[in-house]
């Protein structure tokens, strides 16, 4: 799954607060380098694979590691991660996500189910993956893409993006939803002119009700999907997770079945 549209900024920005926003998300960028390349690097290597200028490259690398964040060899001139990184993650995760709950959880539902697991929040008017677990299938070698805004205007109207997003969206209350439509219209996602909610909060309702939103594939989507909501301790959005496989369901008992084995796992009682 793909990474989401950035939020715009509530106010403008000067040269020194865009300079400041640069450099910060350039060292998260350093970070999440460290996450997919499993090696000590130089300077010249994180430059080339972050297309930045090797001066910001030496500049947040040496910033990280006076904090402690990584580790430099003065004789190889590189750069490692220091666990001081994973001591900070999994702070928060204790603070914030009870634990390895979230983690345990990924796993047990791949586990029972064989599929991919993926996590969501809401981001704004858009939605945000935030971790997976890959499952037994291995059609993509690289993140899921999928329609990023939380809602979307078709022919029939409003309505969720994606199941993951209807998903999302059924912890809103109907004024809630109707409100981030206003927004989504006014930001450029949609038409101009008001236009009805009802098909979007129908779909919404059906949602909160069942308790989870599916998607079979078809010519257009390539997978199959469950997404439920998701209560997460302390969380100020929303979240869903759910699975997605290429081969999950064929028929109506093959969803019943699917379905209340990822109920089973969420609820504890699988």
């Amino acid at each position: 799954m793909g990474e989401c549209t950035a939020i715009t900024a509530q106010r403008p920005l000067g040269a020194g607060d865009r300079a400041s926003v640069k450099s910060a998300l350039r060292a998260l960028d350093v970070i999440e380098y460290f996450s997919a390349n499993t090696a000590p690097a130089r300077t010249v290597d994180v430059s080339e694979a972050l297309g930045i200028p090797n001066s910001s490259a030496d500049e947040i690398l040496r910033t990280l590691a006076k904090r402690g964040y990584l580790c430099f060899n003065r004789t190889t001139k590189r750069y490692a991660p220091s666990y001081k990184i994973v001591g900070t993650a999994n702070a928060i995760e204790q603070g914030f996500f009870g634990g390895d709950r979230l983690r345990s959880l990924m796993t047990k539902l791949r586990d029972e189910t064989g599929a991919t697991v993926c996590l969501t929040t809401q981001n704004d008017c858009w939605i945000e993956s935030v971790a997976e677990v890959r499952g037994d299938w291995q059609g993509h070698t690289q993140p899921l893409d999928f329609e990023r805004e939380l809602i979307c205007y078709g022919d029939d109207g409003w309505r969720p993006a994606t199941n993951f997003s209807g998903a999302l969206l059924a912890w809103h209350s109907n004024g809630e939803i109707i409100e981030l439509a206003d927004r989504s219209r006014e930001i450029g996602i949609g038409p101009r002119a008001p236009s009805l909610m009802k098909e979007l909060i129908d779909r919404v309702s059906r949602i909160r009700a069942r308790g989870f939103a599916l998607c079979q594939r078809n010519d257009t989507v390539q997978v199959d999907s469950i997404a439920c909501p998701l209560r997460v301790p302390n969380a100020v959005t929303p979240f869903a997770i759910g699975i997605l496989g290429q081969h999950l369901f064929d028929n109506e008992r093959d969803k019943a079945k699917m379905v209340s084995t990822v109920q089973a796992v969420i609820g504890g009682r699988a």
